[in-house]
């Protein structure tokens, strides 16, 4: 796993997991996670969001899961920020 396909990868699982009506409303949508190494064992993939109604979707129903995948494929703790996108 590299930094470049942990987002890529991480929406790959999550598409086989959530309805594709669900995956593409909520999540095929947003541009490419930046993905940064905060030390040498801890990675944050920020994710930025249009606005606050998606963020708060997002955060209730998916931050968790993404959490959780993105910390399995990089095999270390993951830390998920979201935040709103600048206009």
């Amino acid at each position: 796993m590299t930094l470049a396909t942990l987002w890529p990868t991480c929406l790959t699982r999550l598409a086989a997991e959530i309805p594709e009506q669900q995956f593409n409303t909520w999540i095929r949508p947003l541009p490419p996670a930046e993905v940064s190494q905060q030390g040498p064992a801890s990675l944050v993939v920020t994710l930025r969001v249009p606005n606050r109604f998606k963020l708060d979707w997002i955060r209730a129903r998916y931050a968790t899961r993404l959490e959780q995948l993105l910390s399995d494929i990089a095999e270390q703790p993951v830390t998920l920020t979201l935040a709103l996108a600048t206009r």
